[in-house]
């Protein structure tokens, strides 16, 4: 008797996963309706998520703990860990914001899945948050803007293709979207 498992990861789905974020960093239309189609590409979505919070985690606590001259393995362990579920969290409540201002509101059309995938993928050039904790502040802080605003722009492209909206509503959605998360940050703080 065998047991079954799963089908291990290979250097082919590596090899695929890294041509979507790839295809998606450049504002591939094509590969992102494929990305909303294809449901077998969600556990990749979610992992680029993933890989994104813990570069931005990993950057940032070593920023941080390099400008107090405290590096310690177990403070990037940690700094990792609660970024990855900060960052997750909140890019699952951003992109059910979205979804629900972009259907309801705008009358979009698409399933929560199908945004979700693409707009997992359009973070990855969060990657390059890693690059942060080099302390040299003119290079630090253009990093953090040129990824910040590459990052916005592919959202707002995704969200765009996704949900077959013109340049007004994609922009009314994501300003909708965001004052709610702000208005909602603010209730809480």
């Amino acid at each position: 008797m065998t047991v079954q498992g799963r089908q291990a990861s290979s250097r082919f789905q590596l090899a695929l996963m890294w041509s979507r974020i790839e295809r998606v960093s450049r504002l591939d239309r094509d590969e992102i309706l494929e990305l909303k189609q294809n449901k077998n590409a969600t556990g990749q979505a979610v992992a680029v998520l993933v890989v994104a919070a813990l570069a931005l985690g990993v950057g940032y606590t070593l920023f941080t703990e390099l400008q107090s001259n405290s590096v310690s393995a177990y403070g990037i362990i940690v700094g990792s860990l609660a970024s990855i579920v900060t960052g997750c969290f909140a890019e699952f409540v951003w992109s059910g914001t979205l979804f629900l201002v972009g259907t309801k509101l705008f009358q979009g059309k698409t399933g929560y899945w199908e945004l979700a995938r693409p707009l997992f993928f359009s973070v990855s050039p969060a990657f390059l948050f890693i690059l942060i904790s080099i302390p040299v502040p003119i290079f630090y802080k253009t990093v953090a803007i040129v990824v910040t605003a590459w990052v916005v722009l592919l959202q707002g492209f995704v969200l765009k293709q996704v949900m077959g909206f013109d340049t007004r509503r994609t922009v009314l959605t994501l300003a909708v979207g965001f004052m709610i998360l702000l208005f909602v940050y603010l209730e809480f703080v």
